[in-house]
């Protein structure tokens, strides 16, 4: 038998396969695999290896941590995955990937509220409003909200943490708005003490992403979006680690005083502002 032959035979053992979609996937996976290892002739020690990394992805997975979404990010496979499923249309705030520190179930936080249970770093007062295509205001929309602190870990890294240090969820007001305040967020490297940082490495890249605090927005009648604010100020707009920056996506986190008469309740010292609107393109 040769090569080619036995790939046909493995795709053609699924044309028996009652759900077509299914039957599609695993064949063309079949083959795409099969035809990885005849481009580049792997061998049975490279197979062996292959295997243990796989391995030791699932022995350093678990609630906290999912090294196989690492190894899609890092492979820009998330964003692949993102651009051909969120194809918005003109004018729509652009979506990018979830990343592996969400977590369901952050708190309901009033308009303005702080996420900060604990000291992380410069205030940062987050606004804006989120808006339909044609600039109408969108009330009651939801604004899942996440990040990361001056130390570069985010609470689920942290044992020790307060469970909802730095994350909440937030409703727009009648006229789309909403406000929280943050931290400014800093770059942070993803976790490379793992399978994937050892990839990283014998590879040459570096593990860093540029600094941005996450959302996911939701309202009834539109496409739920997740996307990032990217700090323009930041390093490594120009090589993220996971391939997730997009241009319209990156904003201007602006210096302010600490006697500036607009600074937020809970912000001490210098702070600093970011306006930020959302446009949702329409449920399919």
């Amino acid at each position: 038998m040769t090569p080619a032959d036995l790939t046909t035979a493995v795709v053609e053992s699924f044309g028996g396969c009652p759900d077509p979609r299914l039957r599609d996937l695993i064949q063309a996976l079949a083959r795409a695999l099969h035809g990885f290892v005849s481009e580049v002739g792997l061998t049975h020690d490279e197979w062996e290896q292959a295997i243990g990394v796989l391995t030791d992805t699932g022995h350093i997975t678990d609630e906290r941590r999912q090294e196989f979404v690492l190894w899609s990010d890092a492979l820009g496979l998330s964003m692949l995955v993102d651009a051909l499923e969120h194809r918005l249309p003109e004018g729509a705030t652009e979506s990018t990937v979830l990343g592996p520190f969400y977590v369901p179930g952050s708190p309901p936080r009033e308009y303005g509220a702080s996420i900060a249970e604990e000291m992380a770093g410069v205030p940062a007062w987050v606004y804006g409003r989120v808006l339909d295509l044609d600039g109408r205001s969108i009330a009651a929309a939801e604004l899942d909200v996440w990040q990361n602190g001056d130390d570069r870990l985010y609470a689920v890294q942290r044992p020790e943490a307060p469970e909802d240090h730095l994350r909440g969820r937030f409703r727009t007001r009648e006229d789309g708005s909403y406000a929280f305040l943050a931290v400014r967020p800093v770059p942070y490297p993803i976790p490379d003490d793992g399978p994937v940082g050892k990839m990283l490495q014998a590879t040459g890249r570096h593990p860093w992403r540029p600094a941005h605090i996450h959302m996911i927005i939701r309202a009834p009648g539109f496409q739920t979006l997740a996307t990032h604010i990217f700090d323009r100020a930041s390093a490594y707009l120009d090589s993220d680690a996971v391939f997730a920056v997009k241009p319209s996506l990156v904003r201007d986190f602006v210096q302010r005083s600490a006697d500036d008469p607009e600074r937020p309740a809970g912000a001490a010292g210098e702070w600093v502002s970011l306006e930020s609107d959302i446009v949702l393109a329409p449920s399919r």
